[in-house]
């Protein structure tokens, strides 16, 4: 028997004559559907299939305004093309992605059947594409606020002009990959040249525009504050590609903050500031941790171990658990874990907010989690900070018999570990939390049995990176407890945390750290 499994059901289908012409093709798909990198990969194997297994020479993919695919001359009506052809939906729930077009008299019951399983595949492939895109357009911000956190640090402590300026300048062109850099005071001095050879110390008018010609310095920015400017700032364009108008703005802004640090009297108050900041800080980080609960509670037969590691001084991260009346029907363990986008006090902030909602909502029995979600989501999009959201898991467990009622809002899907060694991830629900007004939420259940663990995180757990770039993921952080089967909630607790840091090696976490572990006694 071979060990692949694609050959495995090969094997098997060719042991049905009757069903191997139209099973062997949908085995080649499921087989290659991975490979795809693109939708456009995925459509192309949509319809080569299709007409394979149909054996039609001409059709093709009609999404309503052009062909996505077209084998053979297109019909001049692609949905109702005539006699000798048949037309498919390709759907997937109330989503129609277009039609399957196919010259053929019989259509063989495979083609429906690969549609329906195609059909979700394009709308994961969509999904996914729409999220790293958003990953990548928050990575972005984040690193990009990071900078600003930074540079406006790292200026607080300088003293001269000229060790001011080259921070400002190291900064712009490791950000920016910018190879060539000249920075003049209004007088002429050159107060910082990099990667243009031999230059004068003092450059005005044709001397200074024969420079900025030759070195294809294309970019000239005023470094000006509320009072006066302070010279001006040549660049060229990055070593790969060119300056948006985005990179532009946030160059802008580097250069807005290097000003306001270069009159003394700005430097003096940054410095009284950032020893307020300070004091705002040590308060938010007393009010962030009075807000985590100091003791957790365990049900009888029930172990739970919790922490949270924030990126800076304060975080958005959130977990919370507690125990919730339910009259008649015994108490129920409450929890939480949240995610709010972005870093420090801004995200602490918000964080307190949403601590605030859960536990005024959830005080008591909550007869349905999605429509709690649907009421935080409302109150959350009146009080967040412009594009502020936050990822949710919340729920409730009967200690007594082990059921989960929880709601996952565009959340890392926890794992629930069974003793009998399946994973399973408890998917989302519905969207991030605070994201959009009006969304829907579902309630979704689970159970668990004895020797069962449940492990929430928040993405600075999977999402930590080695030396090499590669992230940790969930797959580890189950094997660790599946390894354990007899180790108790604190236990699993450490090697998971192990695991992580092992993982990282000389590195250190990018975001808040928040990790939850929950296990029925056995």
């Amino acid at each position: 028997m071979p060990t692949n499994p694609f050959d495995r059901l090969r094997h098997l289908a060719l042991k049905i004559p009757e069903g191997a012409q139209e099973l062997l093709p949908l085995i080649d798909f499921l087989e290659a559907f991975p490979q795809q990198g693109s939708e456009e990969d995925l459509v192309h194997l949509v319809g080569v299939t299709a007409m394979g297994i149909a054996k039609a020479g001409q059709g093709g993919l009609w999404d309503g305004g052009k062909w996505l695919f077209l084998r053979g001359a297109a019909p001049a009506f692609p949905t109702h093309p005539g006699e000798d052809w048949q037309v498919r939906p390709w759907m997937y729930g109330d989503e129609c992605y277009g039609h399957l077009v196919l010259r053929v008299g019989g259509l063989p019951e495979a083609v429906p059947l690969l549609l329906s399983i195609s059909a979700p595949l394009l709308a994961w492939r969509r999904a996914e594409a729409w999220r790293s895109s958003q990953n990548q357009a928050l990575a972005l911000q984040l690193s990009r606020l990071n900078t600003v956190f930074e540079l406006t640090r790292n200026l607080g402590v300088v003293e001269t002009r000229r060790d001011l300026v080259r921070l400002m300048a190291n900064t712009l062109m490791g950000e920016f990959r910018i190879m060539r850099l000249l920075v003049v005071d209004p007088q002429g001095q050159v107060l910082h040249a990099k990667g243009l050879g031999t230059v004068p110390e003092s450059l005005e008018g044709e001397q200074l525009q024969h420079v900025v010609e030759a070195r294809g310095l294309v970019h000239a920015i005023e470094l000006v504050d509320q009072t006066h400017s302070h010279g001006f700032a040549y660049a060229a364009e990055p070593a790969v590609g060119v300056l948006s108008e985005d990179d532009l703005v946030f160059l802008r802004t580097l250069l807005n903050l290097t000003s306001s640090q270069l009159s003394s009297l700005e430097l003096r108050e940054a410095r009284i500031q950032a020893e307020r900041m300070e004091k705002d800080l040590d308060l938010a980080r007393n009010i962030q941790r009075s807000l985590l609960p100091k003791t957790l509670p365990e049900p009888a037969g029930w172990q739970c171990a919790a922490a949270n590691l924030p990126y800076q001084a304060v975080g958005g991260d959130l977990y919370d658990l507690w125990m919730a009346r339910d009259e008649g029907n015994g108490d129920r363990l409450h929890l939480a874990v949240g995610d709010i986008s972005g870093k420090g006090l801004p995200a602490s902030l918000m964080m307190t907010q949403l601590s605030a909602f859960l536990r005024a909502m959830a005080d008591h029995r909550v007869p349905d989690w999605g429509r709690l979600a649907e009421r935080v989501n409302r109150r959350m999009n009146d009080v967040r900070d412009r594009n502020r959201y936050t990822t949710l898991f919340a729920g409730s467990l009967n200690p007594s018999n082990g059921d989960l009622r929880y709601v996952n809002g565009g959340h890392n899907p926890p794992l629930l570990v069974r003793a009998n060694r399946e994973v399973v991830r408890l998917s989302p629900t519905g969207p991030m939390v605070g994201l959009l007004p009006g969304v829907t939420f579902a309630e979704g259940r689970a159970h668990m049995d004895r020797g069962d663990v449940l492990v929430i995180f928040t993405d600075g757990v999977v999402e930590a990176e080695n030396a090499a770039g590669e992230e940790l993921g969930d797959g580890p952080l189950a094997d660790v407890v599946l390894r354990r089967p007899e180790a108790g909630a604190d236990e699993l607790f450490e090697a998971l945390l192990v695991e992580a840091f092992q993982h990282l090696g000389e590195g250190k976490f990018r975001d808040d750290v928040t990790l939850v572990v929950i296990k029925r006694m056995g």
